[in-house]
């Protein structure tokens, strides 16, 4: 578990362990999921999907207290707004290195 998470998570749920770690484990399979959901919709050039995709991984990132996550997600966000593939190809594999951490 990313120490970001861990304190975060303590902080909101008064140290319950075992909510932190259900929790914890529902947002990385998320993240992993919505990374793959991501990579479809770029390789389909579906920038408004990809859009929203990036949209809930920031959302989720922020509600687990995992900034860096979430910078990647919002970088996402603003090539898929740009419809840059290259640029989305780089926040996609930035985003893709940090959900295969989790």
């Amino acid at each position: 578990m990313k120490e970001c998470c861990r304190s975060y998570m303590e902080a909101e749920f008064g140290g319950d362990q075992d909510v932190i770690a259900e929790i914890y484990a529902e947002y990385a399979k998320s993240v992993k999921e919505k990374a793959a959901e991501a990579a479809g919709a770029l390789a389909d050039a579906q920038w408004d999907a990809l859009d929203k995709v990036a949209h809930t991984v920031k959302g989720n990132a922020l509600a687990a207290g995992d900034g860096e996550t979430a910078e990647a997600a919002i970088a996402l966000r603003n090539a898929a707004k740009l419809q840059d593939a290259a640029l989305a190809g780089g926040c996609l594999a930035k985003l893709g290195e940090l959900a295969a951490g989790l």
